[in-house]
């Protein structure tokens, strides 16, 4: 890893609203549209175009009983399979057969965008297309599986890997542009996360040393007859990163990444790996004013399931 090529890129998602979304092929049908006049049962679903949210009866005899207000009566399950991408959560996904399409009008200036938790996706097709300026940017990227190792008998007969991701960050700034996303497919694709906004960069690079990994939250479990039980479940990707700031950026640096706390954004460690590219939060950070011109940042990051 070389600091003066792949510094730290941080990308605060936008935020997604109602009239932003110009149009979508997947369709907002998930279940029937609540209805004031009609009773329903317990465990019957509805859907709420005005918040895109599922929602479940509680009780029986249930008729008049808004699902945003009345709680005791109606509990939110999840955002509805076209609004499942903007939900920042990798667990939920949008899915549909062949096709995925999106048009966003962000209405300001974004630099990135990225596409998480992919699967069954072929290609993925971005544009920007303003009103004045026409088609301001087209590209296509190719999913394909690819050999998990390199080599001639690895090409031919070794497993394949499906990309998990696309990420985008070199958008061009055009504030009245809309963003335009098609996705291709064989049989049922689904994705978990649509993110864009600005990028920002932070510090010279990161440093050798690097480390990468996961959290797994499977359980093992032994029952009374000495008999193992392996339960799979999430995972969460880590990262540790440190790297060098310039005395001019320290204050900035510190006073950005508080800003953000809490917030799920997109790390992209380093253009090479993969591996460093996160959606999550930072655990901790810390600047080391080691040096009259630099300081040494080192931040804990913590991936989302």
């Amino acid at each position: 890893m070389t600091a003066a090529t792949y510094a730290l890129k941080v990308v605060k998602p936008l935020t997604m609203t109602t009239a932003m979304l110009v149009s979508s092929d997947v369709p907002e049908n998930d279940y029937a549209a609540w209805s004031s006049g009609t009773t329903y049962a317990a465990g019957a679903r509805v859907i709420l175009t005005s918040t895109h949210k599922i929602y479940e009866s509680l009780q029986g005899s249930n008729l008049n009983k808004d699902p945003v207000t009345q709680l005791t009566y109606w509990v939110e399950v999840s955002p509805t399979n076209r609004w499942k991408v903007f939900d920042t959560s990798n667990s939920t996904q949008t899915t549909q057969a062949d096709n995925i399409s999106y048009r966003i009008t962000p209405g300001v200036v974004i630099s990135s965008f990225s596409a998480l938790n992919l699967n069954g996706v072929e290609t993925i097709r971005v544009r920007m297309i303003d009103p004045t300026y026409g088609t301001v940017y087209d590209k296509t990227t190719s999913l394909l599986s690819h050999p998990d190792l390199s080599g001639w008998w690895e090409w031919f007969f070794s497993t394949r890997e499906i990309a998990e991701l696309s990420v985008a960050t070199d958008l061009p700034s055009y504030p009245e542009a809309d963003l335009l996303i098609d996705m291709t497919g064989g049989g049922t694709m689904s994705v978990g996360v649509f993110l864009f906004g600005q990028v920002r960069s932070i510090g010279l690079g990161v440093n050798l040393g690097a480390n990468v990994g996961i959290q797994d939250y499977s359980r093992k479990e032994t029952n009374e007859f000495g008999d193992t039980v392996l339960v799979r479940r999430a995972f969460s990707k880590r990262a540790s990163f440190g790297m060098l700031l310039e005395k001019k950026d320290v204050d900035s640096t510190v006073s950005y990444l508080a800003g953000i706390r809490a917030t799920p954004c997109l790390w992209i460690g380093h253009g090479d790996y993969e591996s460093t590219i996160i959606f999550g939060i930072y655990k901790d950070f810390q600047v080391s004013i080691s040096y009259p011109t630099h300081s040494d940042c080192t931040l804990e990051l913590e991936g989302l399931t």
